[in-house]
């Protein structure tokens, strides 16, 4: 832990190695709900692969938190420009129809006008159509208000307002429950200083009281909570949002305060947006398929996807380089 104080919250080589925790627990927890498919388990083993699923839903609320606050540093006190959109649409959309339109590709789709629209959306990646759904709101408020506060009340409206229609439309909890990760993550940035000096202060506290939290809403979410009247799934929903609030906040601190060395996770976070992509296809239809032991193909199947990841983000970098090459 680093003592000292500073007016940059969050460094990238921290937040690199977060989100490769949090690729981590977005596959595992896919894994869990996959051994439920091939194996039978009772009793803690069953209590465990449940356990187990709940992981992706905290992942997704790092890269949220740290997709907001990167939005904001990257835009600074400059206008929204066609340079800031061109690099989202460079870095993230443009590499995800390219994996994603691949993979569809492969798997026979991409046959009609509704499969291409699907797949620009981000629609079978729920991550990436909440994503892209953020980015289109940033980038709107942030181009008709330059006003501070304002802005940061509009852009928490909008993710309420978005999250709210994703929830009537009767969508699956993890479309929304973490959104407030997002907002937290333009709150983070844009009041970056104070929100340093406040963390330098009370960090140690903080993380003891935000850990007690997190045990008390992991043992709800693993037990079912107890019975408040009225309507169970809304009562469990709050709950969930409340747990994304102290974890996201957590996080935050964590990630301020630490100085991490370890590269391990640090490099799948620099990929983690072809681990997202792809870890579902080569498990699922490529090593699922064959004969050998189920153990094997789950030892088989990680070292497949963060190879082929690795050669997905080195195929469309070099693509980058090359075009700015030959345009020079």
């Amino acid at each position: 832990m680093d003592n000292t104080c500073k007016t940059t919250l969050m460094n990238k080589r921290e937040t690199d190695w977060f989100r490769g925790i949090a690729a981590f627990m977005v596959v595992v927890s896919h894994y869990g709900n996959w051994i439920n498919i091939l194996v039978s388990l009772e009793g803690n083993a069953e209590t465990f692969r449940f356990a187990l699923t709940k992981l992706g839903v905290y992942g997704v609320d790092i890269f949220f938190l740290f997709s907001g606050y990167a939005m904001v540093k990257s835009l600074g006190n400059d206008k929204m420009s066609r340079q800031f959109i061109w690099k989202r649409i460079k870095n993230v959309f443009i590499p995800y129809v390219i994996v994603a339109g691949i993979i569809e590709l492969i798997s026979g789709g991409l046959t009609s006008f509704r499969d291409f629209w699907i797949l620009i959306t981000g629609y079978n990646y729920w991550y990436m159509c909440v994503l892209f759904m953020f980015y289109i709101g940033f980038i709107v408020i942030y181009a008709l208000i330059r006003v501070k506060g304002i802005r940061v009340i509009a852009f928490s409206v909008f993710a309420y307002a978005m999250s709210y229609k994703l929830y009537q439309s009767g969508m699956s909890p993890f479309w929304y429950v973490s959104n407030i990760a997002f907002a937290i993550g333009i709150i983070a940035g844009e009041y970056e200083e104070a929100v340093t000096k406040i963390v330098d202060r009370v960090w140690i506290p903080m993380i003891v009281f935000l850990a007690i939290g997190m045990a008390f809403v992991t043992r709800w979410g693993l037990t079912g909570g107890v019975n408040l009247g009225g309507d169970p799934e809304e009562y469990q929903i709050w709950v969930q949002i409340g747990a994304t609030v102290v974890w996201t906040l957590l996080i935050l601190i964590l990630a301020s305060k630490c100085r991490i060395r370890e590269k391990i996770f640090a490099f799948l976070g620099r990929n983690s947006l072809y681990i997202y992509l792809t870890h579902t296809f080569v498990f699922m239809r490529c090593i699922n398929n064959l004969t050998c032991n189920m153990y094997v193909r789950f030892i088989i199947s990680p070292i497949c996807i963060i190879a082929l990841s690795f050669l997905c983000n080195l195929i469309i970098s070099g693509m980058w380089k090359l075009i700015s090459t030959c345009k020079k």
